[in-house]
């Protein structure tokens, strides 16, 4: 979709990948797919870049051509004192026939929100989020019909009856509150709304909470899109670690793949460095998606550039190395155009910048060590440039058996 629903990430944020219906032919399904997605939650406390509280009942609906697909989520309340308390918080985010077409929708119920310490607060807001195509005409919309509040208070100063769309408040000493954010935004063949019911902003130096602090209260977007020749998924990103399910470190700089592409613009996610203490340091890490989704036709290709990798102590060093895959057509012609500049592997000093897809070494008293990895299904095709995985207990490098570790990653499909 059109702004942000790769921001999720919402990491787990966003499972992106799309399912066509199995008893449709190809040619049915090319002309008649519509892209449904939504999302929803209740909570959210940011300082500058710093999560203080993540998404509280984060609901997804990923993107899908299904109609009657009902996501719903709760929690029995959030403690992220002194800067955000509340009550119960109830989500949902769904695909649905109307009586004049189809609609995805989400919703967002928040109790008893209290922010700074009351400075706002509020006894009910509910944020909904409809954006609906009428199949007689094929015309889109949205409507932020149900948002609601109840004994709302700012600056602890009673507000009675329905704020505006994007009411701005001033908060003296604090910052600002908007009310009742609305952000739509529509393209060829697509819509979308964003309602958030209390988005509180502090911008002044404060004993209450730290400048750049963000909170919001009652999220919920919903999407809507096509018809299309396919639905498009993908995800990029620079380094991860984990054991098992246990995470050492997430993913670097994602970005992904909305399932309607971004109009043939480059979305890119970068940052100046990694570093993974024990496991890695690096420079630069961009990632990249671009994608188009038409009547007539879909593409996308997602990439992640990975410069001055050091694994491990100098196990692997690379000046660069790109994971970088394309998919085009229903059903999708799959590529790879990934590489490697100045790759060295301690103990294999032949390696050179050209090893052969799915080149596997076995680390004697380490594990195995995988270069250019490739995945491919009928849909779409995975490429990871360097992954480690530990199998040996009481390995020189003080890794526990089951320690993964993926650089340069990037995935691309159609459905």
């Amino acid at each position: 979709m059109i702004r942000r629903f790769q921001a999720l990430g919402l990491a787990a944020l966003v499972v992106m990948a799309g399912t066509v219906l199995a008893q449709s032919p190809p040619a049915l399904a090319q002309t008649s797919e519509i892209g449904f997605q939504a999302y929803a939650f209740g909570s959210q406390v940011n300082v500058g870049s710093t999560v203080k509280s993540g998404r509280s009942a984060f609901v997804v609906l990923p993107c899908t051509p299904q109609v009657g697909v009902t996501r719903t989520n709760t929690v029995a309340d959030v403690n992220a004192s002194p800067l955000l308390t509340s009550g119960t918080v109830d989500t949902t985010a769904a695909s649905a026939g109307t009586t004049t077409g189809v609609a995805s929708t989400a919703s967002a119920t928040v109790q008893n929100a209290s922010l700074l310490g009351g400075l706002v607060s509020v006894t009910t807001v509910r944020s909904v989020s409809t954006s609906n195509r009428n199949s007689t005409n094929g015309a889109f919309s949205t409507s932020a019909a149900g948002t609601e509040f109840t004994g709302l208070s700012v600056d602890r100063i009673p507000i009675i009856g329905m704020p505006a769309p994007n009411t701005r408040i001033s908060l003296p000493g604090v910052g600002y509150v908007i009310l009742n954010q609305q952000y739509p935004a529509a393209g060829p063949g697509q819509t979308e709304l964003t309602v958030i019911g209390i988005h509180l902003v502090v911008t002044v130096a404060t004993p209450l909470a730290p400048i750049g602090t963000s909170i919001i209260v009652a999220d919920a977007f919903s999407g809507l899109a096509g018809p299309v020749e396919g639905l498009l998924s993908g995800l990029a990103y620079g380094t991860n670690a984990n054991v098992a399910k246990t995470i050492i470190a997430g993913q670097s700089f994602p970005e992904y793949m909305p399932c309607l592409g971004t109009n043939g613009t480059t979305r890119t996610n970068s940052g100046a460095a990694v570093d993974i203490p024990g496991i890695l340091t690096s420079g630069t890490v961009t990632d990249t998606a671009n994608g188009t989704a038409t009547a007539t036709s879909v593409s996308g290709e997602m990439s992640s550039t990975v410069q001055n990798l050091n694994l491990v102590s100098g196990l692997v060093t690379a000046t660069a190395l790109k994971a970088d895959v394309t998919a085009a057509g229903n059903p999708a012609t799959l590529g790879d155009h990934s590489s490697f500049l100045g790759l060295e592997v301690a103990g294999f000093p032949r390696i050179g910048d050209t090893p052969p897809p799915n080149t596997k070494l076995t680390l004697a008293g380490i594990g195995t060590l995988w270069l250019h990895r490739v995945f491919k299904t009928t849909t779409s095709i995975t490429v990871i440039m360097v992954q480690l995985v530990v199998t040996v207990s009481g390995n020189p490098l003080g890794l526990a058996v089951g320690t993964t570790v993926n650089v340069a990653y990037a995935r691309v499909g159609i459905s």
